[in-house]
């Protein structure tokens, strides 16, 4: 059984969006293809993190060792925000824990395959975790895998198995934004 925790989610935020909408809490983009487990839209796929800094990360990895400017903390000409996101427990029990090595094992996936950085590799890893039925998956991140990622099939949970709770503008003062840029060397 994977941990019950906080989740966390970085997105760009309107204020104004109903919820559903671009720029709320709960929307995905469409067309996402080239995150780590997509599965090409079909269906697309909620990613939130246990940790704030590092869906902060996420967000500013294209900016790894460059100089920090404020300009970051916005995306689609909207400030980024993160948001609490929270999961029931019956969803968290239909999860593959990839950290998991009885998991791994029982699903015959090698510890190095979702670790892999060729999107050739895991895609088709989590394709092969939806046809095996479960409501998504646990890995840890790329950045330092004392994060971890829950990519959730968007699918195969109810609505009431997610809740978002109030969205929070990042600032360059924000403790997750300072720590995601020592991650990033981004100074």
């Amino acid at each position: 059984m994977i941990p019950a925790a906080a989740n966390w989610r970085c997105f760009p935020y309107d204020s104004a969006a109903p919820a559903g909408q671009p720029f709320s809490p709960p929307y995905i983009h469409p067309g996402q293809t080239a995150g780590r487990f997509d599965l090409g839209d079909r269906p697309p796929l909620l990613y939130v993190s246990d940790y704030g800094a590092h869906v902060v990360a996420e967000s500013l990895q294209a900016f790894r060792n460059s100089p920090f400017s404020a300009a970051m903390l916005r995306k689609y000409q909207h400030p980024l925000a993160v948001v609490e996101v929270t999961l029931t427990s019956t969803l968290l029990g239909r999860l593959a824990n990839l950290c998991d090595p009885g998991v791994l094992g029982s699903l015959g996936i090698a510890p190095d395959e979702p670790a892999h950085h060729d999107r050739a590799v895991t895609q088709p890893l989590a394709r092969r975790i939806y046809d095996a039925k479960y409501a998504g998956l646990r890995w840890w991140s790329t950045i330092t895998g004392a994060w971890h990622t829950v990519a959730l099939f968007t699918d195969r949970f109810d609505p009431g198995d997610v809740t978002f709770g109030g969205a929070r503008i990042l600032t360059p003062t924000d403790v997750e934004v300072l720590e995601a840029r020592r991650m990033l060397n981004i100074p």
